[in-house]
This record gives C-alpha cells, sequence and structure tokens, in this order.
C-alpha cells in the first residue's frame, strides 16, 4: 500500500513579504483559472502513477486563503475523487489573517478541512509593517475568533523572531498574545534573509541588519520557557503544541517518509527519490495541458543520501529516531555508521540514548545545525 503525505502548492500572494523566497506571484484573476485546471489535471496523472493512499493534505503557498473557498473547495473535491484519502485525515490550509471571511472558513470547514495555520509572523504593528505583511494584530484576533466560531478546533499560528529591530520583550509579548488566544499550536522560526528577497537588499544597502546571534539565542530559549509554562509541548526543534494536536502532515517530513507535491515548484520524495516541478506557472501549465507531469527534476536517491535524511530530520524531532526501526529500514546500526561521530556528541553532551531512542539534548537542540551536520556521510 503506497502511503504518501500529500503537499499542494498555491503560488499566489497579493503582495510579496521582504523575508519571502517561496516561489510566489502576484495574484492575478486570468491566471487563475488556467491554474486550477492545470492542477486538477495533476491530480489525475499523480493518482494514475502512484494510486495513492493520502494520510494528510497540505495546502500551503503563496497565499491559499487569497483564492475563494469554493476554488479551495474544488481541488479537495478533486483530490477525493482521484485519491485514497485515510478517514479521519488532516487537512491544513495556510490562511493570511486578512484574507478570511466567514462565508470561507464555513465552506473550507464544509469541505473537510480540519485545521488552519495562520501566517501571524508578529503581534506587532510596526514589526508586521517592516516584514512586508498585510495584516493587522486586530486582524488576527478578529480572523482566529471567526475560526473559533465557525467550529474550528485545531489552529496553529507562525511566529517569526531574530527580525530586524526586534527586542527580546518585543518577541515575548507576541508569544504572550498568542498564548492568550490559547492556538493548539505554535510554528516559531528565526528570521533567515534568503538571496533574492527584498531583506537581502535592505541588508546590501545597509537598511537593516543581522540579529545578534545572543540575541537570537536568549529569544528561542524564551521561547521554549514561555510555552512550557503555557502548556505547550516541544515536539521539534520550532514547533509546539498542546497534547495530541502535534502535526501530523508535519511529521512526516520529519520522520523522512514519503510525500507528494503538486503546483509549480512544490517538491516531493516519493521514497524512490527526490523531484520538483516546473517553478513558472506558464510552463507547468502548459506541461499539463500536454499531459504530461510538470517534473523539473526527479532523481533517485542513494542508500546513504536516505540514511543521512533519516538521521538529519528525525532529530529533529524531541523524541528523535528509533534505533529499532533505523536497523529494520537500513540493515544496520546507527553505531556501525557513526560510531566517532556519536562518541564525540556523547562526550560534549549533545546527544542521548533512552530505551532504543536517540535524540539531541537540550544544549544539542541549541546547537542543532552543528549537531546534525555530523551525519552527512556523502
Amino acid at each position: 500500500m503506497n502511503k504518501f503525505a500529500l503537499y499542494i502548492h498555491i503560488p499566489f500572494c497579493s503582495f510579496k513579504c521582504y523575508y519571502c523566497d517561496f516561489n510566489s506571484v502576484k495574484f492575478k484573476e486570468s491566471l487563475v483559472e488556467q491554474f486550477l485546471q492545470a492542477l486538477q489535471q495533476e491530480i489525475k496523472l499523480i493518482a494514475n502513477k502512484y494510486t495513492p493512499v493520502i494520510r494528510s493534505i497540505f495546502i500551503g503557498g503563496g497565499t491559499p486563503s487569497i483564492l475563494s473557498g469554493k476554488q479551495l473547495v474544488r481541488i479537495l473535491n478533486q483530490c477525493e475523487q482521484e485519491f485514497d484519502c485515510q478517514s479521519e485525515i488532516e487537512i491544513t490550509v495556510e490562511a493570511n489573517p486578512e484574507t478570511v471571511t466567514a462565508q470561507k472558513l464555513k465552506l473550507l470547514k464544509k469541505g473537510g478541512v480540519n485545521r488552519l495555520s495562520f501566517g501571524v509572523q508578529s503581534f506587532d504593528d510596526q514589526l508586521l509593517k517592516k516584514l512586508g505583511r498585510r495584516h493587522t494584530v486586530q486582524e488576527v484576533i478578529a480572523a482566529f475568533n471567526l475560526a473559533r466560531e465557525i467550529g474550528f478546533s485545531n489552529l496553529n499560528f507562525d511566529l517569526m523572531f531574530a527580525l530586524p529591530d526586534q527586542s527580546l520583550t518585543d518577541w515575548e509579548k507576541t508569544l504572550v498574545q498568542a498564548c492568550q488566544l490559547g492556538p493548539e499550536h505554535l510554528a516559531t522560526y528565526n528570521l533567515k534573509i534568503e538571496e533574492g528577497t527584498v531583506f537581502a537588499q535592505q541588508l546590501q544597502q545597509g537598511k537593516i541588519d543581522y540579529c545578534e546571534q545572543e540575541l537570537d539565542l536568549a529569544m528561542y530559549q524564551k521561547t521554549l520557557q514561555l510555552l512550557a509554562e503555557e502548556g505547550y509541548q516541544q515536539y521539534e526543534i520550532s514547533n509546539f503544541a498542546r497534547q495530541g494536536a502535534e502535526s501530523v502532515h508535519n511529521q512526516i517530513y520529519w520522520k523522512n517518509e514519503p510525500y507528494l507535491a503538486l503546483g509549480p515548484g512544490a517538491h516531493f520524495c516519493d521514497g524512490w527519490g527526490r523531484g520538483y516541478n516546473l517553478a513558472e506557472i506558464e510552463q507547468y501549465c502548459q506541461q499539463l495541458e500536454e499531459d504530461q507531469l510538470p517534473w523539473a527534476d526527479h532523481q533517485k536517491l542513494s542508500r546513504l543520501e536516505k540514511i543521512e535524511e533519516t538521521m538529519i530530520l528525525g532529530l529533529r524531532l524531541k523524541e528523535g529516531i528509533s534505533l529499532i526501526e533505523f536497523k529494520e529500514k537500513y540493515q544496520t546500526s546507527v553505531f556501525d555508521l557513526y560510531q566517532k561521530e556519536l562518541d564525540d556528541l556523547l562526550v560534549q553532551g549533545l546527544i542521548k540514548f533512552k530505551a532504543d531512542r536517540m535524540s539531541l539534548t537540550e544544549q544539542g537542540l541549541l546547537l542543532a545545525n552543528q549537531v546534525l551536520a555530523n551525519f552527512i556521510l556523502s
């Protein structure tokens, strides 16, 4: 049985945020219908190729909620027709607070969406402007309350720290306000300034500066402390949830299990290899009009690459990886492959072993990027 998570990329935005390097274009009504028809064709072709059982669906972007409720439900209906979707499937839609309406949320709920992920980023109107966001704090609160009224019981906030001119106090206020509303899940990311973004230009022009490393770390430690006090359990380096509200979809990524991806520029890992779609919407649509999958690349992963990914992704999870499952999957133990690295990391107090599991220590989580680099074999 081919079990997969499914990611669907909606490439439209009303405005490109200053930190964003995702594949997105300005919303054009004239392009939307062409894109939706292409996406429906891609769903059919993927269903024929993989006959997949779908474990979770995540509609991301871009700004998926820029589409109408009918358009989003049309995508989900097509998935339901073509795929074998597991009962009790988690279906998440990313939403920008300024784009939600009561009618849209009612349609989504009726269409099977049971999890909303709000792109909040900050509870500070000035910082939101500096990020190029188009919503206000008031709109976040209104969208959250509306979702609750309509009956959504699984909500996530995406939040960002280490922003230009953001103080530790600013970040603490954002966390406190987020907790006061009480979503089931919080994803907290420190800003990475990526090439080709407005922030990269502003950095080059001296208009902004990188966040000091000490402040970045202090903000992360404040996150761990404050969210623990508020009853959120950290289950991954950047992700926190009320008990039972951990993201099913994202855990599939971190456990290095197969997922399919649709839409322009979407990346997938189908168990055989990794690949990604053509990024340009016109090229993507053209390929599908010709009844061809819009793949730009699809490369088989070697055994060593699969092992590396299992280690690097799995150790992001607080629970780490199962040594028994690893041995069953790869017919070798982590000790055969990484004895020296494991000895060094143990001495430094960065990893730990408990029962059959290997995980990062608290200190290891703080230094995760450095620790995980030890598991690159190729």
